[in-house]
Formats: structure tokens, sequence, C-alpha cells
């Protein structure tokens, strides 16, 4: 979407009905657009909710503050034109993504969308710069576990987001699972993401914009459990098992052996083994996990061989 070329958009001011084209403030924040990525995907789906409606204030009030103004494909406006345009001080995201709506819509032969605004009175010698600044300061946007809790709520029946929702570490649980490595632990891949979060909580089930495929991933909660209840058992400590070096070792194990060799290897460290993968500040190193881990391998592989043999024998 980088170089994508937005078409200009109609900004309908909901009370005087009053139409002008989108510009933009220099030192308003830049526009993330896998934002509007998502955006453009809930809006194919659920449509342009009406009251959804963006703040603007007329351009002409920019020339006064001596504010550069670019258009919807940051191309710069001269002061003359100001008259043709409304300065978005709230909703840079949703003008954008209608842009590109409106090439899908109109493809279709459907009816484009003009985006409904609602026009901002400044107060008390305010200044627009003064006003935008405010916006931004004071809105808080959702982190993903916040986007986790809202797909947990909506998504009741699913297994792996309750999963999530239960151990991922957040204020109020702050010796919980960062999203990574909850990835690695349930689903043994990269999992999801925040944008991931964010579809479904716009309800939307698939992704990709040529090839659809389910947004929830493959996972075993069986298997995750099992790692953390052998963790815990070995002694690794809750923040060491948090570490994604760690689950990767096992990963790379199940991927080359099998799960159940994998599940071997972690059932027989012992304390002494801990000991071997921490530094002299009695943290867990990193480098010392794989070291450690290969030697875990080949004991667990030479103490299975020899129990083989012995059957044999008998």
């Amino acid at each position: 979407m980088e170089n994508t070329k937005y078409n200009d958009v109609e900004i309908l001011v909901s009370v005087t009905n009053e139409k002008r084209k989108p510009a933009f403030a220099f030192f308003n924040r830049v526009v993330n657009l896998n934002n509007v990525d998502i955006l453009v995907e809930k809006m194919k789906s659920k449509g342009f909710r009406v009251g959804e409606q963006i703040q603007v204030l007329k351009a002409e009030e920019a020339v006064q503050e001596g504010i550069p103004l670019f258009d919807i494909n940051h191309n710069k406006i001269e002061p003359e034109f100001f008259k043709d345009y409304f300065v978005i001080a709230d909703g840079q995201h949703r003008t954008k993504a209608v842009s590109i709506l409106n090439d899908y819509l109109k493809k279709r032969g459907e009816e484009e969308i003009r985006v409904p605004a609602i026009e901002i009175e400044l107060k008390n010698g305010e200044t627009i710069t003064e006003y935008i600044n405010e916006i931004n300061f004071t809105k808080k946007e959702w982190s993903k576990e916040d986007f986790l809790n809202g797909a947990a709520n909506l998504l009741k029946d699913n297994d792996l987001l309750k999963k999530y929702n239960e151990l991922i570490k957040t204020a109020e649980n702050p010796k919980g699972f960062p999203l990574s490595t909850l990835n690695l632990i349930y689903t043994n891949s990269s999992g999801l993401s925040r944008t991931d979060l964010i579809l479904l909580c716009y309800g939307l089930k698939e992704k990709g914009a040529k090839t659809k495929r389910p947004i929830i991933p493959a996972f075993n909660i069986r298997n995750g459990d099992k790692f953390i209840e052998l963790c815990e058992k070995a002694g690794f400590r809750g923040a060491e098992i948090a570490k994604r070096y760690l689950i990767k070792e096992f990963n790379n194990i199940r991927t080359s052996d099998s799960v159940e060799f994998a599940f071997s290897v972690l059932g027989s460290i012992t304390s002494d083994d801990v000991k071997a993968m921490l530094n002299i500040y009695d943290h867990l190193d990193e480098q010392s996990v794989r070291r450690h881990f290969k030697v875990l391998v080949e004991r667990e592989k030479k103490r299975q061989t020899e129990d083989i043999m012995k059957v044999n024998l008998d």
C-alpha cells in the first residue's frame, strides 16, 4: 500500500451539508498504512458506519497559522485553494480507507461513500495545532492485549483465544506470557498478530487480499499446556518459561524428531540441568540453553537406545 494512489473523497459536514476535499496538516501523526488496510477490510465486510463522523476544520483557518497542508496524495496545497478543503483533525485513517473502498465500490457498480464529518469550532484563541495535538495526546489506542480480550469475548467458544486471554502478560497479570511466546507454545508458528486480533474484533474470520485463509491458525492446547507443566516441574521460573528461546528449542526437537520425543527430553530435565542453563546472574541464558539442549537430546536418545537394547536382551 506504500505506493497507493488515492482518489479524492468528498467530506460531507452533516449539519451544513457542505462538501470539500480532505487536507492533512504536516504535523499530524503519520498514517499507519497497515491500519488503513484493516479498515478497508472491515468496511468491505460491514460498510462505513455513518455514526463514525470524522472531525474537520475549514482549511482557511490554517492560513492565519501558516500551517502547510497536503492533499490525500501528499501534494502541497497552495493557500488560494484552501477554500476547497477541510483539514482533518481526527479521521485520517478512515478517510484514506474510504478512498480505497470507493475504488472497490466503483468497480462493482456500487455507490461511492462520502465521509460524514462534524466541523470543529475553535474556542478562546485555540489554534488548529493545539486542537490536533490534544486529540492525539488524550487518545489511547488499544494494545494487542485489549484486542485479544475483545476477540476472546466476541468468539467465546474459541479455545485458543480463551487460553491466550488467560495467560497473556498484562498489567493485571505481570507474570503472564508475551503474545509471541504464546504463539510458539500453542501454534508452533508466528500464530496471531496484533493485526489478526483487530480483524477478529471486526468479526472477520479470514484474511488475505487474493488467497483467503483462516485468521486463527492450527493450534494444540494439550501440547501447549503440557509444555508449561513440564517446564514448571523441571524447576524453570515463570519468567524463564516465557522466554521465546526455551520454547524454540523444544519446537526444534519436535520438528526434527517428534512431539513425543520432545516431551521426553523436557521431562528428563533435572535441577542440575536448569542450573547449567543459567548465567552468573542466575538468569536463563540463551546460548547456554541452546548448548545444553543438545546435551539433553543426545542423553535422551542414548537412554532410549539403551532401553530398547535391554528389552531385546530380555
